[in-house]
């Protein structure tokens, strides 16, 4: 298994408004402009006389700032971890040492191997789901900058989770296992209204009665931003065999994109049955997923209520 150790990590802005990203992303490759500056300075490692490349009336201060990324780029050793935002997702690489100069006078450096959009476990980096703190390198204005939240980043590329972070996933997985037994002992009509609950806290909304729509559903729900249209059935008992026949009866249903079948004590032949793959339409909750889906959508007190 793949096992990052970087020293370090650094941004790198990937050509002006990211220019250059799809390029360098497709063909593994990092790259700068500083076209004025002389390349064989860099090479030589002559950073004084390359600040002369700048205008004589420059802030010294800022030509020092530009300098010190023009030299992270060309000096940074094979343990400095880079990373750059492209179509919504983090990238990450190493790059290997040797700097070259393009006909248009920028630079540019190969990867070692290639840009990496997902974790050591094939898990997608979607920028959605990571720290605004490391998000916010995205605004800097120049070219290159330090990553500060290092272990933070080197835990999402190795798929693991900072101490606190475990320790909260981990009260929330103690949670989802408290409320089963809650769950599974609720009486049918309370099942049936967790349920409903829960999706009327994801956005949809009945379009009758619930339990009085019609047969074979007992939830008929649509979506009012897609105007998707799914279909419910809560039983508190259920076995194989029952599951096998709401199976063919959605198949002969129209106007629906996708079936629920929700239980909260499933016997052993639905366990076995409900594990098999499918196209996706028709889905089966048990118990964990109702629990997952209670503690998730904040209907933890409600259980709770019911229970006492």
């Amino acid at each position: 298994m793949l096992n990052i150790k970087p020293t370090k990590a650094f941004f790198i802005k990937l050509g002006p408004s990211g220019l250059w990203e799809k390029e360098c992303i497709e063909n593994g490759t990092l790259r700068i402009g500083y076209r004025d500056v002389p390349h064989q300075q860099c090479v030589d490692g002559d950073w004084e006389p390359a600040r002369n490349s700048f205008p004589s009336d420059s802030d010294q201060g800022s030509v020092t700032r530009h300098i010190n990324q023009v030299r992270q780029f060309y000096e940074e050793p094979e343990t400095t971890l880079w990373i750059t935002f492209f179509s919504d997702r983090l990238w990450w690489c190493f790059a290997t040492p040797g700097i070259s100069q393009l006909p248009d006078n920028t630079k540019t450096r190969a990867v070692a191997g290639q840009w990496r959009d997902t974790d050591i476990n094939g898990k997608p980096l979607i920028k959605g789901q990571l720290s605004g703190k490391l998000l916010a390198v995205q605004s800097f204005q120049g070219t290159i900058c330090t990553v500060r939240e290092l272990d933070y980043l080197i835990h999402k590329i190795m798929g693991t989770s900072e101490p606190h972070i475990a320790e909260a996933q981990l009260a929330v997985e103690n949670l989802v296992a408290a409320v089963i037994p809650i769950i599974k002992n609720l009486h049918p009509k309370d099942l049936e209204t967790l349920t409903d609950l829960i999706f009327r806290q994801a956005g949809w909304q009945r379009t009758g009665v619930a339990g009085e729509v019609e047969k074979d559903i007992d939830l008929d729900l649509l979506s009012p931003i897609t105007q998707e249209r799914i279909g419910i059935q809560v039983k508190s008992k259920a076995s194989a065999s029952v599951y096998r026949s709401y199976q063919d009866k959605f198949a002969d249903m129209s106007g629906f994109t996708h079936f629920y079948f929700v239980t909260h004590s499933p016997d052993s032949s639905l366990k076995a049955v409900a594990t098999e793959s499918s196209d996706g339409s028709f889905i089966y909750w048990g118990p964990e997923k109702l629990a997952q889906q209670a503690v998730r959508n904040g209907l933890v007190g409600w259980l709770i209520d019911r229970a006492s």
